[in-house]
């Protein structure tokens, strides 16, 4: 009879993302994974496959449970322009918050690192930024029927727009602790947008 698990597997995929988040998917060995989850390997093996198979769980986890909290000020009710200002200044806090570790955005990270190389990598950041590409679109779709929105654009056009600020400024912060260039990036969106 196989032993329970003697650890709950959200709490080590958790801890496994934060790893892979700052190590990035080539530097973190599966020693570092047993060292930082408090697993031993052939639990870790067991319970979620090879080290591959972790980090494509560690990226499910990452797009439907971080992203959330960055997109929750765009669906609470409010002033559009406002709104999106308040995100983009929570993005460069959180950003700034990690400076020390210039870690960015876990899918812009693995978009860039393994995404070229790996299909199923690739499927799972394409699948991220159409959720965020979708999120912006809805709070678009919102802002257009209050009126507040520059015509100039189609409401698509400007959500994978705004996915291409938002995955800049996590860029961008990985090299400055300047807070005002992250701000002005996002300031020149705002007044593409409104």
């Amino acid at each position: 009879m196989a032993r329970p698990r003697e650890f709950d597997e959200e709490t080590v995929l958790d801890k496994a993302m934060e790893l892979f988040w700052s190590k990035g998917f080539e530097k973190t060995s599966i020693q570092d994974l047993c060292e930082h989850t408090g697993v031993h390997r052939g639990s870790l093996y067991e319970t979620f496959g090879d080290k591959n198979d972790l980090f494509l769980a560690a990226l499910d986890r990452f797009r439907h449970h971080s992203a959330g909290k960055l997109f929750a000020v765009l669906e609470e009710p409010g002033n559009p322009k406002e709104q999106l200002s308040a995100f983009f200044e929570r993005l460069i806090e959180s950003s700034m918050d990690n400076a020390k570790e210039r870690r960015g955005c876990l899918i812009a990270n693995t978009a860039v690192e393994l995404a070229p190389f790996d299909p199923k990598v690739a499927s799972r950041v394409e699948a991220s930024l159409l959720d965020m590409e979708n999120r912006f679109y809805s709070f678009l779709l919102r802002a257009q029927k209050e009126g507040g929105l520059k015509g100039k654009h189609n409401l698509r056009e400007l959500s994978r727009f705004l996915v291409g600020v938002k995955q800049g400024v996590h860029i961008m912060a990985k090299t400055t602790t300047d807070r005002k260039t992250l701000q002005d990036v996002y300031k020149v969106a705002l007044s593409a947008v409104f």
